[in-house]
């Protein structure tokens, strides 16, 4: 019902008032037409048969000299005359006793006919001019009968004729009051269509155009409204870009700030530590020959602190583009694995088979992706009490390959997980929290996911997504591992 309404237009409210209108146009303008018709009939009818009522009492009238002498020639013409009336076709002319006296009728009489009679009178002699004759006016004598047939073909062909009067003017108004609403109906539509568009630019996000009005007060008040409420939309988009300007300065001098804040308390105390060594140096302190190898040491750790933070600095403010190419993931997990026992030996790692890392491949940037994971290993292994504290796994999965790193340490606290990867921000009391972040990034322009938790036995756990590129195999190998 609903697609049978939908092609025939009626799924709209502008289709559905046009078919009520047509229906109720069509449903008067015949209705007006039947009532018409059956007045009209009804009345051409009457007249029609009073017609030839008064012919009769004319002719039954005229006829009472030749009833009462018995002039036939009288009679006969009476009845020719009355027979070159259009419609007559027999005309009967009795005496008192009911005999016929004189009967005349076309040679090619209908069969169609009806009947009208008149009594033939005679009134008493001087029964209206006598006063003394008083209350004897209506003292009648009656004569005769005269009896008139006539046709009712002319009757037949003016029903025919009002009948198709009627049902052309039924079908010229209800065709006249259609296209009059329809005209309408256009005049309203077509602004309304042009409203619709307006609405459709603007949802867009153009808010430059401007709704036109028609022809109708009501089309141009709407359009008025609108086009207000467009020029006030434009007016607070304005003031929101300005405000949003505003807001970005305020922001970016905000992180330019907390970047030197930063920057200097990090370059600070290793500053500090070289300028400290530097002037110990400079003394002669011929008893202590170790001293120098260890103020050299000193000063050679911090030189390279200052590089890695300057790293750090250099790749989140202006990342390198990710130079993406296949890899096979057994190729990456062996150099991971290398990576992560030159850190440290005592590190758990598992993994799958390598069997089953056979035909898997990442579209990856190694430098970048492995750099990414082994600061999340270096971060556990800071955070763990003990070397053994880190547990490092390789999974496949349906969705690619999941790394997982956990740590025996004390956890991420509640309210700081929320913030874990966000710029600048650090749970240790030397760092710039820019490390989590950069790693991030990374994992976003590889299409991956990472997200942090605390363990329910202690210790955090960061979990690390990637999309591989075959990822059919890798769901099926999956499935057949789960199968086994």
């Amino acid at each position: 019902m609903k697609n049978l309404f939908s092609k025939m237009g009626l799924n709209s409210i502008l289709g559905r008032l046009t078919a009520i209108a047509f229906l109720f146009i069509v449903v008067t303008a015949i209705s007006m037409g039947v009532a018409g018709y059956q007045l009209t009939l009804n009345f051409e009818s009457r007249r029609y048969h009073e017609h030839f009522n008064l012919l009769a009492s004319y002719l039954a009238s005229n006829a009472e000299l030749g009833v009462l002498l018995g002039n036939e020639k009288y009679l006969q013409g009476l009845t020719e005359n009355m027979l070159a009336v259009s419609g007559v076709q027999i005309v009967e002319i009795k005496d008192r006793q009911g005999r016929v006296i004189m009967r005349r009728s076309q040679a090619n009489a209908e069969t169609e006919l009806a009947s009208v009679s008149a009594p033939v009178v005679a009134k008493a002699m001087g029964a209206s001019d006598s006063p003394f004759l008083e209350g004897k006016e209506n003292e009648v004598e009656m004569l005769g009968q005269v009896t008139m047939s006539y046709s009712l073909t002319g009757l037949i062909q003016l029903k025919r004729q009002l009948a198709q009067r009627f049902v052309l003017v039924s079908l010229l108004l209800s065709t006249a009051l259609v296209a009059m609403y329809w005209l309408l109906s256009r005049a309203i539509k077509a602004p309304l269509q042009e409203l619709l568009k307006v609405a459709r630019k603007v949802s867009r996000g153009r808010t430059n155009v401007r709704a036109s009005g028609g022809a109708l007060r009501e089309i141009n008040t709407l359009a008025g409204a609108i086009n207000d409420m467009l020029d006030a939309l434009e007016a607070q988009r304005l003031e929101l870009q300005r405000a949003d300007a505003i807001l970005a300065r305020q922001q970016v001098l905000a992180e330019v700030g907390k970047f030197s804040m930063t920057v200097a308390h990090e370059i600070k105390n290793p500053l500090a530590i070289i300028k400290g060594s530097l002037d110990i140096l400079k003394k002669d302190i011929p008893r202590e020959p170790d001293l120098k190898k260890r103020m050299f040491g000193f000063m050679d750790e911090e030189i390279r602190r200052l590089n890695r933070l300057i790293e750090d600095f250099l790749q989140f403010a202006r990342p390198r583009p990710p130079a993406l190419q296949k890899v096979p993931v057994s190729t990456l997990v062996d150099g991971l694995v290398q990576r992560i026992t030159l850190m440290n030996a005592h590190v758990r790692i598992d993994r799958g088979h390598p069997d089953e890392e056979q035909g898997i491949e990442l579209s990856c940037d190694v430098f970048l992706l492995e750099r990414a994971l082994l600061n999340i290993v270096r971060n556990a292994l800071e955070a763990a009490p003990c070397a053994g504290g880190v547990h490092v796994a390789v999974v496949c999965a349906e969705d690619g390959l999941v790394f997982t790193v956990q740590d025996d340490g004390p956890g991420i606290a509640p309210d700081d997980l929320p913030r874990i990867f966000e710029p600048f921000f650090s749970t240790k009391s030397k760092g710039t929290g820019l490390g989590l972040a950069i790693v991030k990034n990374v994992v976003d322009v590889h299409g991956g996911q990472i997200s942090a938790s605390n363990r329910t036995d202690g210790g955090a756990c960061f979990t690390l997504s990637l999309p591989v590129v075959n990822a059919g195999a890798m769901s099926n190998r999956c499935k057949s591992d789960r199968g086994r």
